[in-house]
């Protein structure tokens, strides 16, 4: 199964819709979602793993071990369909 990880931080503006995406993806359970806070230490590392700069990011990753990244939004949310869209890509 594929993973969207979803880097977000506390005073960030956009990232309640990241969030709120995360959250409604994961519900629809065809697509395994983590959450990390970038503010804590295991988001921090999990986050220079795909070289995230920016919040919130989400980060589309293949289902192999390694987790390799399909596809990124940095720095903004993408919208339900474009990140199906990926997903059903790969």
């Amino acid at each position: 199964m594929q993973k969207l990880k979803v880097f977000t931080k506390k005073d960030c503006p956009k990232c309640p819709a990241a969030k709120s995406l995360g959250e409604e993806i994961k519900k629809e359970g065809k697509i395994e979602v983590e959450f990390y806070d970038v503010e804590q230490a295991e988001g921090l590392a999990e986050a220079q793993l795909y070289s995230v700069l920016a919040t919130p990011t989400l980060v589309l990753c293949d289902s192999n071990e390694d987790e390799n990244e399909i596809k990124s939004w940095r720095g903004e949310a993408p919208n339900h369909d474009e990140v199906i869209s990926a997903a059903s890509e790969n």
